[in-house]
C-alpha cells in the first residue's frame, strides 16, 4: 500500500470483501482502533475508507462506539430486484431487433465457457453469484447503453451484499446455487427468434432472486 488515497482505497476494497466473505457480520461493530491493528497504518486513511463505506450504506457510524455492518432489510431488495427488472428487460427489448446470430453464439460461449463450468455445482456460493451476475452484465452490454450497464454494475453492490449476509446467516438452511439453466432457457428463446418469451424468462430469472433471499417478504407482497 503506497499514498494516502490508494490506502484508504485498498482498505475500503478489504473491508468491504470482508464483509462479504462473512468475516464481518450484519449488525457487527467495527472499529478504528481494530482496523489501525489489522493493517498496520494510521487513523487517517481508515477513517477514511469507513466515512466512503457510510455513505455508501454498508456501515452506520456510532460516534464514540464503532461503526455497524448494515443489515439490508428484505424490502431494499424487492426495490432494487424491481429496478433491475425494469431497466434490464427494457435494455433488452431495445437490442432484441439488433441481435445477429453471432452475437448469440458470443453469449452462450461467454455463459458456458466463462460464467460456468463441468463439477459447477462444486463452485461457492458466492461464485455462484458472481458468475451470475456476469451474464446479466454481459447481456445488456448488447444494448449499448453505458449509463444502464453502469446502474445495473452498481445495484450488484447492494444485492452482493444481501445475498452473502443471508448466506453467512447459520440459521439458514436454504439452497444457495444460482442455477445456470434459467440463462440457458433465455438463450435457446433467442436462437428460436423469440424474443417476447426470452424477455419474460430474464423477468423471471431476475426476480428468482427473491426466492432466495426473502422468499416470505416476496410471497406476502405479491399475494
Amino acid at each position: 500500500m503506497s499514498g494516502k488515497s490508494s490506502l484508504k482505497d485498498d482498505i475500503y476494497a478489504a473491508v468491504l470483501d470482508d464483509i462479504i466473505e462473512g468475516i464481518y457480520k450484519q449488525n457487527e461493530i467495527i472499529t478504528e482502533k481494530q482496523l489501525i491493528a489489522k493493517y498496520g497504518v494510521s487513523k487517517s486513511p481508515i477513517r477514511d475508507a469507513l466515512i466512503e463505506l457510510c455513505k455508501e450504506g454498508v456501515l452506520i457510524s456510532h460516534p464514540r462506539y464503532g461503526y455497524e455492518v448494515v443489515r439490508i432489510n428484505e424490502r431494499e431488495i424487492r426495490d432494487v430486484v424491481d429496478f433491475r427488472i425494469l431497466i434490464e428487460t427494457g435494455c433488452f427489448r431495445v437490442a432484441a431487433p439488433t441481435f445477429t446470430k453471432e452475437d448469440i453464439e458470443e453469449l452462450k460461449n461467454f455463459t458456458l465457457n466463462e460464467c460456468w463450468w463441468n463439477g459447477k455445482d462444486e463452485l461457492p456460493a458466492l461464485k455462484h453469484w458472481e458468475n451470475n451476475m456476469r451474464f446479466h452484465l454481459k447481456l445488456i452490454s448488447y444494448s449499448g447503453n453505458d449509463y444502464c450497464y453502469r446502474m445495473v454494475e452498481n445495484s450488484t453492490g447492494l444485492l452482493t451484499r444481501a445475498y452473502a449476509q443471508r448466506f453467512w446467516d447459520q440459521r439458514d438452511n436454504r439452497a444457495w446455487n444460482i442455477d445456470i439453466e434459467g440463462h440457458l432457457c433465455i438463450i435457446r428463446c433467442m436462437e428460436e427468434g423469440r424474443f417476447d418469451l426470452a424477455e419474460q424468462e430474464l423477468k423471471k430469472d431476475i426476480a428468482s432472486f427473491l426466492d432466495i433471499i426473502c422468499p416470505n417478504y416476496a410471497r406476502a407482497v405479491d399475494l
